[in-house]
């Protein structure tokens, strides 16, 4: 494998009892995204911050777990949950030359903006919204591990596809 970026934080151990996991986890995005904020192309990055049956907001989840269809809940996923420490940094260094950037647009008609970093099969998925004061804001819509060659394959149809 190639050597990672200087910027590129070390993944972090998902091993041991899952209350700590996820207390450390937590940290992690709480200094990243709450104590000292994050923005792609200087717009605020938000986050999905409801809590629901969890002291933790879903944004937080959408960045350790991915839902299991068979169980009907979210699960930990532990190679997405190893790299959060990357999601910020592939974020802020979007214009990094190891970094893919792109708008797509959704089967709902939304634009997400994919930023890959391809050669270490991380992706972080984004979309532009406007508050209700007239703002722009980035949402943090999901941040991934991508497995296996159909996802690699399904992110590069996508920067094919994608939009202005």
């Amino acid at each position: 494998m190639t050597t990672a970026p200087d910027w590129l934080p070390d993944i972090v151990s998902v091993s041991g009892e899952w209350k700590e996991v996820e207390a450390r986890l937590y940290r992690i995005f709480d200094q990243d995204f709450r104590q000292t904020g994050c923005s792609f192309e200087g717009i605020p990055v938000w986050w999905d911050q409801r809590r629901i049956d969890s002291p933790y907001e879903e944004g937080f989840w959408h960045l350790v777990t991915k839902f299991d269809h068979s169980e009907q809940q979210r699960l930990l996923d532990p190679r997405r949950a190893e790299r959060l420490p990357w999601c910020k940094p592939v974020i802020t260094h979007s214009d990094a030359p190891e970094v893919k950037v792109w708008n797509y647009e959704e089967g709902r008609g939304r634009i997400h903006t994919y930023v890959w970093l391809e050669k270490w099969d991380y992706a972080v998925v984004l979309e532009k919204r406007q508050l209700r004061d007239g703002r722009a804001a980035i949402f943090l819509v999901t941040a991934f591990y991508v497995t296996g060659n159909s996802s690699r394959e399904t992110l590069r149809r996508k920067y094919e596809n994608r939009v202005d």
